[in-house]
């Protein structure tokens, strides 16, 4: 079961172990080095824990400059790939800027990508997936 392992002003950090899994529940706007030190933070946390699942639940996130969205593909999507992550579900945002930033992000860093990837409209649909067995195969 799951547990809140940290809480920004901006972001709720759960673990679940047992599925070996990350979820960030963004909640509202954050300054370049707030937004930086969280995924940081993140980052680490997978390290530390072996975690192979990354949830990024953005429904409502704050908006994403564009310095950190290249920050974001060129720093988080190859260390999440080093660290042997499998999957990363990102829960859409309603908020059309903040998505297209997401989509941004994992275009432009997509060469640095060795996990699955794929976007959601709900969490519960990307836990799910997190369930199915890994079946692409990387070069």
């Amino acid at each position: 079961m799951g547990y809140i392992y940290k809480e920004f002003p901006f972001l709720t950090v759960e673990v679940d172990e047992e599925k070996e899994s990350l979820i960030m529940n963004w909640a509202g706007s954050f300054t370049s080095g707030q937004y930086r030190e969280a995924v940081t933070f993140c980052m680490d946390l997978v390290a530390s824990k072996g975690l192979k699942f990354w949830l990024a639940n953005s429904l409502n996130i704050g908006q994403i400059q564009p310095d950190d969205q290249r920050w974001t593909s060129k720093t988080l999507l190859p260390r999440l790939s080093e660290l042997g992550v499998k999957k990363v579900a990102i829960v859409v945002p309603e908020d059309l800027d903040s998505h297209m930033a997401i989509a941004a992000i994992m275009v432009n860093g997509k060469e640095a990508i060795k996990f699955d990837m794929h976007y959601f409209v709900k969490r519960k649909e990307a836990e799910e997936w997190f369930k199915l067995p890994d079946i692409t195969i990387h070069p």
